[in-house]
């Protein structure tokens, strides 16, 4: 089987269960949702086929609006974030033609990785909390969602990360 086929179906596994039985649960302050999910977006490979991508991203999206009866916000969300990565990907990327490069601290650097986790966590959680909410008339609560959440998610991949390396 493919090393990369193994990957992913188990990082999907890891955080689909983790999100469904923990993370569901917890909502700091009332607005910010720690939705580490996305990690499994921002660690595809650079060269991975876009459909690929979209089609992983659509499933583990479909998965976690059935856990948490938010039907279709997590699958339009995270297939968004699929479409956008390899974009957002290039723009933190310092070298060109690596295209087996794994996203993380170790091969792109921290700051550039934390930027990258940064931007394509916030286009999601723009995304998601816009699908939520499916309104604007509170735009302070939404704002706040937006930032808390991102700021949160981030800091659990950036975590994730970490737990990735020492494991290596």
């Amino acid at each position: 089987m493919n090393h990369d086929f193994l990957r992913l179906s188990l990082l999907f596994i890891l955080l689909t269960l983790a999100q469904v039985f923990i993370l569901n649960h917890v909502q700091l302050f009332g607005i910010a949702i720690p939705m580490p999910y996305i990690f499994f977006v921002i660690t595809m490979k650079k060269g991975m086929a876009k459909w690929a991508m979209i089609t992983w991203a659509f499933a583990m999206g479909i998965v976690l609006d059935t856990f948490a009866n938010t039907p279709g916000v997590t699958a339009a969300s995270l297939t968004m974030a699929a479409m956008a990565q390899p974009y957002v990907l290039d723009l933190f990327m310092t070298r060109e033609g690596d295209g087996d490069l794994v996203p993380s601290v170790s091969t792109i650097g921290a700051k550039p990785f934390v930027n990258y986790a940064t931007v394509l966590t916030g286009g999601f959680c723009i995304a998601y909390f816009t699908l939520e909410m499916f309104s604007f008339l509170n735009y302070l609560r939404w704002l706040e969602c937006v930032v808390a959440s991102t700021l949160l998610t981030v800091a659990l991949v950036v975590a994730i990360d970490s737990l990735k390396r020492k494991k290596d």
